[in-house]
């Protein structure tokens, strides 16, 4: 997972890795951020909506960030700004098409 990330945001606590946001992206137009992770100790204090800012701060101007999320995480995103996008299409993993 980590070997072909292009973009890997991480937070600390000490020594311990507490947040990750692992992202692939060209920079300048999109970034998928695939994973956003925050050890549950740590969650509810603004790590993740930082590790994404620390994210956003690594792209062009233009770079949309887009991503799916976690069943338990949907409440979140829209409340630090992400707008829902209704033309995202996900295909099952070895799924043959049609």
């Amino acid at each position: 997972m980590l070997m072909h990330a292009n973009l890997l945001c991480t937070a600390w606590d000490g020594e311990t890795l507490v947040g990750v946001a692992r992202s692939v992206t060209d920079f300048e137009y999109c970034c998928y951020l695939s994973d956003l992770a925050v050890d549950l100790a740590y969650q509810k204090q603004g790590i993740g909506r930082e590790l994404i800012r620390l994210t956003q701060s690594k792209l062009g101007e233009r770079a949309k960030i887009i991503l799916l999320s976690a069943p338990k995480a949907t409440e979140f995103y829209p409340k630090i700004g992400f707008k829902r996008h209704d033309s995202a299409w996900i295909l099952p993993a070895k799924k043959n098409l049609e």
